[in-house]
């Protein structure tokens, strides 16, 4: 049997989900365990979407060798904060860092640093969290710079994934493309397909949809540099539209971009502009600019 007691940061989830997070059991195993009334909540059996409470006592009868060993490492954070409180921190991130681990990057990421910085803060115990890590709320790719946002807690992870998935957080870039740009500014609409294997997005009818604005903002002899608005978070969408049009981001050659060096591209600004009816706990963020 594994037993859990369940902190704030756990609370408000299903209890499926849940032993998803804290246990290395499959689904499989855990769906049968409550199909044979093997899970209970302060001594009583529950169903799968049990929403979970602070201090409620878990009891799963599976073999302990299924309880999630936590292993962790620290690592020292390389990325500028540019604003913190008790929920969110925002980080100016450089180029070479990637956000998230992938296939060339297992650690040293900046969901790594945010952890790491938070624990020697005393503000992320991962030895008694059964299955909440702090974690990043966007993503920018490993060569673009700039703004990044990381919840410290769970309900601050889910309002924040929230407002972003509801545009009610404004995310604007600047960047540089070869070429003069002959439209001041435009509202843009397209579709976009990535392939998995290349890494590679394209501007294609039967894809994804894309929005975004864009204001020339200066030119500088055979590049112009933009403003742009992102309505959307499709991965590379910046770098693939400019390129669709003939204007690869500066330094971008994997877009098409006459010499590398990785993309001129920042994401430097983040208006928090709520809707009137939001009420939930991160209201004290309406109206706030973060700017590089």
């Amino acid at each position: 049997m594994i037993e859990y007691t369940i902190s704030k940061n756990d609370s408000n989830i299903r209890i499926d989900k849940f032993l998803f997070k804290a246990t290395t059991a499959p689904s499989s195993l855990i769906y049968k365990t409550f199909r044979k009334k093997d899970v209970k909540v302060n001594g009583k059996w529950v169903r799968e979407d049990y929403l979970l409470s602070e201090n409620d006592v878990v009891r799963i009868f599976i073999s302990e060798e299924f309880k999630a060993k936590k292993k962790y490492s620290l690592c020292p954070l390389e990325a500028k904060i540019e604003y913190e409180d008790e929920n969110i921190i925002v980080f100016n991130k450089g180029a070479n860092l990637p956000c998230q681990p992938d296939a060339k990057h297992k650690n040293g990421t900046l969901s790594d640093m945010l952890k790491s910085y938070l624990y020697e803060k005393g503000e992320y115990d991962f030895e008694n969290e059964n299955s909440f890590s702090p974690a990043l709320c966007n993503r920018i790719d490993t060569n673009t710079t700039g703004l990044v946002i990381g919840a410290k807690n769970a309900a601050a992870l889910r309002e924040m994934n929230f407002l972003i998935k509801t545009r009610q957080v404004s995310k604007y870039y600047k960047c540089r493309v070869e070429g003069k740009v002959l439209k001041d500014h435009d509202d843009i609409k397209a579709f976009i397909v990535k392939d998995e294997k290349t890494n590679i997005s394209k501007i294609e009818s039967d894809g994804k949809p894309v929005s975004m604005k864009y204001w020339v903002t200066g030119f500088f002899e055979k590049e112009t540099e933009l403003e742009i608005l992102l309505n959307t978070g499709r991965s590379h969408q910046i770098r693939a539209y400019f390129a669709s049009i003939g204007h690869p981001l500066v330094g971008d050659k994997k877009y098409g971009a006459q010499k590398g060096g990785g993309q001129i591209l920042c994401s430097y600004r983040l208006v928090f502009d709520f809707n009137d009816d939001y009420r939930g706990i991160l209201s004290y963020l309406n109206g706030k600019e973060i700017k590089i």
